[in-house]
């Protein structure tokens, strides 16, 4: 029995090493979009609902909008995005529905919606 133990421990140092040493690294050359137009904004459109249920952009002391104002925003915004990507943000005592509706909203478009939670 000793000498099947060492047997597996010896097969288990050798694995170790033999993983260690091992190159994971491939290198990729991946394409390059010649056709994007520079000047279109490619980051994230971000929007925020406060707690009373009405929604921001950029800055949550800023003016604040109603769902139908937003959505008109939110479209103007979308336009100019190579890529669809909504980040939502919001107070921790938001209305749940204020916020599924921004989630139905970008389902809707066929927009990204990704949640962020600030604290």
């Amino acid at each position: 029995m000793s000498s099947m133990t060492d047997l597996v421990f010896l097969l288990l140092i050798f694995f170790i090493i033999i993983s260690t040493q091992a190159n994971n690294v491939l290198p990729v050359d991946l394409p390059q979009n010649s056709n994007a137009d520079p000047s279109t904004k490619q980051g994230k459109v971000e929007i925020g609902v406060k707690e009373n249920s009405m929604y921001f952009f950029e800055d949550p002391t800023t003016e604040n909008y109603t769902f139908e104002e937003a959505t008109q925003i939110l479209d103007a915004k979308m336009e100019e995005q190579i890529e669809k990507t909504l980040k939502i943000s919001g107070d921790k005592v938001a209305n749940y529905e204020a916020v599924f509706r921004i989630i139905a909203l970008a389902k809707q478009r066929e927009w990204k919606p990704v949640l962020s939670y600030d604290k």
